[in-house]
């Protein structure tokens, strides 16, 4: 496994992460942190199967983050619901969309 593999990787997840959650910094910062804490804990691994298996993990959850989580902010326009928006990656399960609440979900946003 290159060093480039592991960038791709890294990027990729990146990518998808700023595209599902557009919109919503804390959300994309907290992503981005563990993403980052997640790929810095493995800087250590020298064998390839070790990499090989790491770098399976990051696909993994780079499809899981494009297939199946969504946004789903709170509507303006009537109480109690919610905005979702679904693109053709996501999958749908005999036409219903697999839903999932984001545990960040009315965290406020921590201003500087």
């Amino acid at each position: 496994m290159s060093a480039s593999e592991v960038r791709i990787a890294f990027r990729r997840l990146l990518q998808v992460q700023r595209r599902r959650f557009k919109g919503d910094e804390a959300v994309i910062a907290a992503a981005r942190d563990q993403t980052r804490k997640e790929f810095d804990a493995c800087r250590h691994l020298e064998q390839p199967k070790d990499i090989a298996k790491r770098l399976k993990h990051a696909r993994n959850v780079e499809e899981v983050i494009r297939r199946y989580v969504v946004q789903a902010p709170r509507s303006t326009e009537r109480d109690n619901t919610y905005k979702i928006t679904f693109t053709p990656e996501h999958a749908l399960r005999d036409r219903h969309p697999i839903l999932i609440k984001s545990s960040l979900q009315d965290k406020p946003l921590k201003r500087d």
